[in-house]
């Protein structure tokens, strides 16, 4: 599916950017930071999924969409605010995300979509987390580094330490948003300066984890799902 995703705010665009890249059947065509760009570029480029946030200046996201009409792609509002839920499905919108928006909650919108455009085609019904790999930039570089290669994250404010088998980079990004872009069924939040890889656990002790780079701590007010996730209560 050719993806189009329009919002005035950057840090939105990139995360839809990563989860678009990350996922099977997906592909992005554009970013636009307003209606009049959306409205330019849709008479130009094929789109059948369009990511629409709904407060943007001028022209505003439901606005765009009664505008559009019957030629609007199909669409999956993205806002800050859960109050235009009802007047969007009026809209007959595919699905409705509350910011932040993790990745679990995405990958539901898009089976949803792919099941209203492909409702014949049993391989188009449940999307996949493609992608065994996620770019980090460290040092003026860009890293591809490989998700089973992340042993932990540890948090430094803005900065975050991401620890690997036999490396360590340090990136600039929030755990929140770190959180979102890594696939839930390998990574767990155990404090909230860490994120751990469950595949690289040795042994749990007391209020620590014992990985293969290192003792990482868990967090009261995480421990009891962090024991849940690896089947102990």
């Amino acid at each position: 599916m050719r993806c189009l995703v329009v919002d005035d705010e950057p840090p939105a665009q990139i995360i839809l950017e990563r989860y678009i890249s990350q996922t099977n059947g997906l592909e992005l065509v554009a970013k636009c930071s307003n209606a009049i760009e959306a409205m330019a570029l849709l008479k130009t480029e094929q789109v059948h999924l369009m990511f629409l946030d709904i407060q943007m200046p001028e022209i505003d996201g439901l606005q765009l969409l009664k505008y559009l009409g019957i030629r609007a792609p199909k669409v999956i509002l993205t806002t800050a605010y859960d109050s235009y839920a009802l007047t969007a499905f009026d809209l007959d919108v595919i699905d409705y995300l509350v910011k932040p928006i993790s990745y679990e909650r995405f990958l539901r919108s898009i089976a949803k979509a792919m099941r209203i455009s492909y409702p014949n085609d049993e391989s188009s019904k449940m999307p996949q987390k493609s992608s065994p790999y996620i770019f980090l930039r460290a040092d003026r570089k860009l890293y591809k580094v490989s998700l089973n290669d992340i042993v932990f994250i540890e948090g430094l404010s803005n900065y975050l330490k991401v620890y690997l088998p036999k490396d360590m980079l340090i990136i600039r990004e929030t755990m929140t948003r770190m959180e979102e872009m890594l696939p839930s069924e390998i990574f767990v939040r155990v404090h909230k300066s860490y994120i751990l890889n469950i595949s690289h656990i040795q042994y749990v002790e007391k209020n620590t984890v014992v990985t293969t780079r290192g003792v990482v701590p868990i967090g009261d007010a995480y421990s009891q799902d962090f024991l849940k996730r690896i089947g102990h209560q």
